[in-house]
Formats: structure tokens, C-alpha cells, sequence
């Protein structure tokens, strides 16, 4: 008798325990979903409430890893500017489970996929997701994105050059580190920073290139490829000042270019074209 009336109060007290994280992730879900008809409706400013200041957030951005909330906060603004009539739908939420226990505590998660239209090329998207969000003091303390950032932008890039497409050509002089060589920092260049560029600077697309004939022979150059000059302006202004969104998506850069720089600097001198 005695054995029986243990495991009923171990049973109880687990199914209380349980209820109550059904309970917590019910809470969770709602203020995610409502996290979500923020983004839909770009209200920017409204979502940032709902971030832990300490917030670790997973960033679908090769050579990124984990963010802050300057880092999502940057990705936020960035989607909202290059995207229009974004709506998701969710396949199904599940709760979240405690990563050394497995039981559940009170986290929620999403399949689903994201619908818009890119703003300037007027395409179509649709993006298969998953996201998962854990909170503390009652905002989003932890969880991420997953999803092909890349691809996506590549869908909506356009295919060659047309008219008015505005290109940036900067001669890299670059300076190595002792113990870095050339190929060191053009392996990080492509294989890191560009990536991480080209998600974040959606709607553009960056190039690194290196001279193999004439003047500049074995030079590198960078080559940047926007829609428009209209387009540029989101970035910088007329004065060559950054604008909010670009501070903001640099802030977000911020490891990847430390990343660089322990191989070496570069500046650059650069002209500014417009297909006619």
C-alpha cells in the first residue's frame, strides 16, 4: 500500500508539474504567434518590446551562429524593408523541452512557411521555417530561426544587369597580419564574409574579384550590385552618411569583420556606376 500511495503522489506531483508547463507553453505560444502578426503587419519598433535585453537568438546567416538583440533587431529591419504583405502560416507549434531532461518546460516551437513579395522585383516568395522561442520575465530570452536565407535572396536577385541597376566597384589594398597570406584572407572573404553580407544586405548582391589581365593584375577589387540608386538610399545617404538601417545591419556584422581583421585591413577606393 504503501509503494502504491508513493507512486501515486510521484504521479500526481509530475502531472501537476506537467500542466503547469502545458500552461506556461499555451501563454508562450500565444505571445509568439503574436510576435509573428507584428512582423506581418512591420510594426518594428512593437516587436523589439518583446526581446530580452540578454536575448541569444540563432541567426539563419552562414558564419553568424548566434546573435544578440542589436543582431535580430538589425534582421528584423532588414526583412521589413526589402519585403511586403509577409504572412505566415503555421504547420503546427510543439512545446518545448528542457535539452538535459527532455520534459517540457513551457518553450514553444513552429514549422510553418513565411509567404511576401520582394518589394523592388515584385517576386513571389515562399519560405519553408522553423523557430523556436524560450522567455523569461515574460519576453524572448532565447530560440532562433532556421531557414535558407541565402536561397531566398538568390531567388530575387536579378539574373544579370539591366537598366538603372546601380554598381559599386571598390580596388581592395589590403594590409595581412603577420603570419596570414593572400589566400587566408580571400578564402575568409568568400567563404564568410560575403555570405554573411549577402543575407544581410538583402535585395544586393557582393562580389569579391581579382584582377587577371592589364593594370591591376592580381589586385582585388570588391563589386557591389544594386537594384537602383533608389534602392542604395535605403543604405546610405546622399551626403555618404549611413542611414538607421545600415548602422544597425553593420552592428550586426560586427563579428564577421573582427573575423577579418585578424588577417588583415583593407580600404578602398571605389566609383559608383549606373547601367544605361
Amino acid at each position: 500500500m504503501k509503494k502504491l500511495l508513493l507512486s501515486l503522489t510521484i504521479l500526481f506531483t509530475v502531472s501537476a508539474c506537467t500542466n503547469g508547463k502545458h500552461a506556461e507553453y499555451e501563454k508562450n505560444t500565444e505571445k509568439a504567434k503574436a510576435f509573428f502578426k507584428l512582423h506581418e503587419s512591420e510594426q518594428a519598433e512593437e516587436m523589439f518590446e518583446y526581446l530580452h535585453e540578454d536575448i541569444q537568438w540563432h541567426m539563419p546567416v552562414y558564419g553568424m551562429g548566434m546573435g544578440g538583440k542589436e543582431d535580430l533587431k538589425a534582421a528584423i529591419l532588414g526583412y521589413q524593408a526589402e519585403f511586403e504583405n509577409m504572412k505566415f502560416t503555421a504547420d503546427y507549434w510543439l512545446p518545448g523541452v528542457d535539452s538535459e531532461t527532455g520534459t517540457p518546460d513551457g518553450s514553444t516551437r513552429v514549422y510553418g512557411t513565411w509567404n511576401s513579395i520582394h518589394s523592388l522585383s515584385g517576386k513571389e516568395t515562399t519560405l519553408t521555417s522553423y523557430h523556436s522561442f524560450e522567455f523569461k520575465d515574460g519576453k524572448i530570452i532565447n530560440g532562433g530561426d532556421w531557414f535558407d536565407a541565402s536561397g531566398m535572396m538568390n531567388s530575387v536577385a536579378p539574373v544579370g544587369l539591366s537598366k538603372d541597376n546601380l554598381i559599386g566597384f571598390h580596388k581592395l589594398n589590403v594590409t595581412l597580419n603577420n603570419g596570414y597570406t593572400m589566400q587566408d584572407f580571400e578564402n575568409y572573404f568568400t567563404k564568410t564574409l560575403i555570405p554573411a553580407y549577402n543575407s544581410a544586405f538583402m535585395g544586393a548582391k557582393v562580389h569579391l574579384i581579382k584582377g587577371i589581365k592589364g593594370k591591376d593584375v592580381n589586385s582585388l577589387g570588391m563589386l557591389w550590385i544594386f537594384e537602383s540608386s533608389e534602392f542604395v538610399s535605403k543604405f546610405w545617404n546622399s551626403n555618404g552618411t549611413s542611414t538607421d538601417l545600415n548602422n544597425s545591419i553593420n552592428e550586426g556584422l560586427n563579428d564577421i569583420n573582427a573575423g577579418l581583421s585578424v588577417i588583415g585591413s583593407w580600404t578602398s577606393e571605389f566609383t559608383d556606376w549606373t547601367v544605361q
